[in-house]
């Protein structure tokens, strides 16, 4: 009786709309797992993989990725040992699970560059796997290689430039990101090979509008904004990203992918050191809890740089900062030397470099951030 009564209680379409009545962090997050619990427990196989894949989702826009790295081979899983299974009610867009299965797919290989601690094995297992399923399914490879490109990107520069014109090579089909989304990467692939003119060629469309990602009028060209942004810092060309600075803070409130404080934070240690303490100040805490590793390296490096600068400019060598005991060097009289707070930093960004680069067997991370410091 019991059973029966719980039985009646499963409505998988009420649990969606529960989870997606509420505000994307924690609390969402902990609703689709309870989801995934309830259909597990229903062995209803449509919402077991709809539910993870929804996982997958908030985990890798709004969380971090290991969530998702850790739920999405148990949707492969599930899957395989139902190939068979019907799309849910809300896989709009999607012509069936597998299509679904491999729009998300990508996410998780765009991740695997970013966290060391999955090995290189893995990681080329789970492109293979995609390829295979791919090919599969009807796709060709061109959003296997746009993604390989990705990877290899910082860690082999032949295999990355293999991968990048074997993607242009190919034509566009169902799995591949928006024409935007594929125009700025090529922009970034221009900037990045040292040849502005043939980027700026590429951007035009995007600069002026006529392309777009989706609906949204100012995504893609506020990501182009980024691209120019760290093409000028790296550089050392700082009057010059400080431009894409000041249009990338004013979207800050309204979308957290352009929140990039640690470049805003390098770029105004050399343009306005009085906004770059204060945005040190407001987001330390933010960078500390970081779970992405390569999030991680990139904001140790660009605070070891901030705190460099600092250490140039600064009349004293000590400095006052309200940090709370979270802090690794905390100090209650919140004094701090500026030395130990940059070679704080710097050997967190050099630990997260030798990481990866034991993962990836190069030296290119710490060739990276030895150049950055030489500055």
């Amino acid at each position: 009786m019991i059973e029966e009564k719980l039985e009646a209680f499963y409505d998988p379409e009420a649990l969606q709309q529960a989870y997606d009545d509420l505000a994307h962090g924690r609390a969402r997050m902990e609703a689709v797992r309870s989801a995934i619990e309830a259909a597990d427990a229903h062995e209803d196989t449509p919402f077991r993989i709809f539910f993870r894949l929804e996982l997958c989702l908030e985990s890798c826009f709004y969380g971090d990725s290991m969530d998702m790295l850790v739920v999405f081979p148990e949707v492969l899983a599930i899957a395989d040992r139902y190939p068979d299974t019907p799309s849910t009610c809300f896989d709009a867009g999607y012509t069936d699970e597998m299509d679904h299965i491999l729009w998300v797919y990508k996410w998780v290989l765009d991740a695997c560059g970013s966290y060391y601690q999955i090995p290189m094995a893995d990681c080329l297992k789970f492109f293979e796997d995609f390829k295979r399923r791919s090919q599969a399914y009807g796709y060709n490879l061109r959003a296997y290689y746009y993604l390989l490109y990705f990877f290899y990107k910082r860690i082999d520069s032949e295999k990355a430039e293999e991968a990048y014109y074997a993607f242009e090579s190919l034509p566009r089909d169902g799995n591949c990101d928006c024409k935007a989304c594929e125009r700025n990467s090529e922009v970034n692939f221009w900037l990045n090979k040292g040849q502005p003119e043939r980027a700026r060629e590429l951007a035009e469309d995007i600069e002026h509008f006529t392309l777009r990602c989706g609906h949204d009028r100012q995504a893609a060209w506020l990501r182009l904004k980024t691209h120019y942004m760290e093409y000028h810092l790296l550089r050392r060309e700082f009057e010059e990203a400080e431009q894409y600075c000041r249009i990338l803070e004013r979207q800050t409130m309204q979308d957290t992918e352009f929140q990039c404080w640690d470049s805003f934070l390098y770029c105004y240690a050399y343009r306005n050191m009085g906004k770059a303490l204060r945005i040190y100040k407001a987001h330390w805490k933010d960078w500390l809890e970081e779970r992405d590793p390569s999030e991680i390296f990139s904001n140790s490096k660009n605070i070891a740089l901030f705190f460099k600068k600092l250490l140039e400019e600064r009349k004293t060598n000590t400095i006052k900062l309200s940090l709370d005991s979270a802090f690794p060097l905390y100090r209650e009289d919140g004094q701090y030397k500026i030395a130990e707070l940059y070679q704080y930093y710097d050997s967190r960004a050099k630990e997260t470099a030798q990481r990866f680069d034991q993962r990836n067997g190069t030296d290119f991370y710490q060739r990276e951030l030895a150049a950055a410091l030489e500055q």
